[in-house]
C-alpha cells in the first residue's frame, strides 16, 4: 500500500506559475494575429491544469484511514483550513477557465490589431485571480510535501509498533527485527519521523513502525515529532512493544518511564513492557521499573540478547490474532 498521499501532483507557486507562463508567450506563434493570441490564452487555460490536478489528487481526508487522517491533523494543524483551501484553489481554476473562455470568444470577434490587448487583459486576469488564493495555494503545497515524505504504512498488516522515550533503544531493535534501517545515535530524538521495517514471515508480511520518542508531559505540550508516535500507537491496529531503558547512561527516571507507559496503556492496546540495555543496567532503575510492570522480556537491542526470544513471542500473538480473523470470516 501506498502512501496515499505519494501520487498527489504538486503544483508550482503562484508567481513561479505566472513567471513560467509569461517567459512562455513570446515562443507562441500563430498563422494571424488573431490565431497566436487565441494560442496564447488557450496554452493558459491548458496550464491551469496543475491545479486542478493538484485539487483531484489530494485524497479526500474523510475517507482516509484514522491512521492518516490523524497524520494530516498534525501535519496542517488545522483540517478545516486545508479543505478551505482546496476548495477555493478548484474555484480559481473555474473562474480562471470561464474568464479564458470568455476571452477567446472577445478574440475572435475582435480586429487583429486588438487581439494582442484581449489577450493581455486575460492574463491579468487570471493573474489576479491565482495572486488573491496565492497564500492558500502556498500553505497547501507545503502540507502536501510534508504528507508525501511519510513512509507508507499499511494499516490492514499485521503490526508491530515500537514505542518509549527518546534514546532508549528502539530504532536499534528495529533495525534488527526488521529490513528497516533507521538512524541510531546516543542523543535523544534521533527518530524525527516514523520509520517502517518489515518481517516477512512466509504466509504474512508484518509491519515494524520504528516511533519517534514520546516525553512524559501534556498532550498539548507535545511535539509535531512526538504526536506522530501517538497517533502510531492509537490508531494502527497491532502490539506495542514499550521499551524502558535501564541502563546507567539512561537519560530518563522510573517515574517518568512508567508515567508513559501508563499513559500509552491507556490507549486500549495491547502493550509488552521490555526492558532494554540490560548489559548495563543500573540496579536500583531496574528493580523500580521491574517491580511495577514485572516484564517478560529483557533484553540488549544492541549486543542481541533475548531479541530472538521476544521477536518469537510476539510472532507467536500476531500468528494466533491472525487465525482468530480468519476463523471469524
Amino acid at each position: 500500500m501506498l502512501n496515499p498521499f505519494e501520487k498527489v501532483k504538486i503544483p508550482p507557486e503562484v508567481e513561479d506559475f505566472i513567471k513560467s507562463y509569461l517567459n512562455k508567450i513570446p515562443s507562441i506563434g500563430g498563422n494571424t494575429p488573431k490565431d497566436r493570441e487565441l494560442r496564447r490564452v488557450k496554452s493558459l487555460e491548458d496550464s491551469l491544469s496543475r491545479y486542478s490536478e493538484f485539487v483531484s489528487t489530494f485524497p479526500k481526508v474523510d475517507e482516509l484511514h484514522p491512521f492518516y487522517q490523524e497524520m494530516v491533523r498534525i501535519v496542517a494543524g488545522d483540517v478545516d483550513k486545508l479543505k478551505m483551501c482546496l476548495s477555493a484553489i478548484n474555484r480559481a481554476v473555474i473562474l480562471s477557465r470561464k474568464v479564458t473562455r470568455q476571452y477567446m470568444g472577445l478574440i475572435r470577434k475582435s480586429q487583429d490589431e486588438e487581439a494582442n490587448k484581449l489577450m493581455r487583459q486575460c492574463v491579468g486576469r487570471i493573474n489576479s485571480i491565482l495572486r488573491k488564493r496565492s497564500e492558500c495555494v502556498s500553505w497547501t503545497i507545503q502540507v502536501a510535501k510534508s504528507l508525501r515524505r511519510f513512509k507508507a504504512i499499511d494499516p490492514s498488516l499485521p503490526t508491530i509498533v515500537i514505542a518509549g522515550a527518546p534514546n532508549v533503544g528502539k530504532s536499534t531493535l528495529v533495525g534488527k527485527i526488521s529490513s528497516a534501517k533507521p538512524e541510531v545515535a546516543s542523543y535523544p530524538f534521533t527518530t524525527k519521523e516514523i520509520h517502517v521495517g518489515h518481517i516477512d514471515l512466509g504466509f504474512f508480511k508484518a509491519q515494524v513502525i520504528d516511533t519517534p520518542g514520546i516525553l512524559d508531559r501534556p498532550m498539548a505540550k507535545r511535539n509535531k515529532i512526538e504526536l506522530q508516535a501517538i497517533n502510531a500507537i492509537k490508531n494502527l491496529d497491532g502490539i506495542i512493544l514499550f521499551i524502558f531503558d535501564v541502563s546507567k547512561t539512561s537519560l530518563y527516571s522510573a517515574k517518568e518511564q512508567l508515567d508513559l507507559y501508563e499513559e500509552v496503556r491507556e490507549l486500549g492496546k495491547r502493550v509488552i513492557p521490555v526492558l532494554n540495555k540490560i548489559d548495563d543496567k543500573d540496579e536500583k532503575l531496574y528493580e523500580e521499573i521491574k517491580t511495577k510492570v514485572n516484564p517478560e522480556f529483557e533484553i540488549s537491542a544492541e549486543k542481541g540478547d533475548g531479541i530472538n526470544e521476544l521477536l518469537n513471542y510476539v510472532i507467536s500473538l500476531m500468528k494466533h490474532e491472525i487465525g482468530n480473523k480468519v476463523l471469524d470470516k
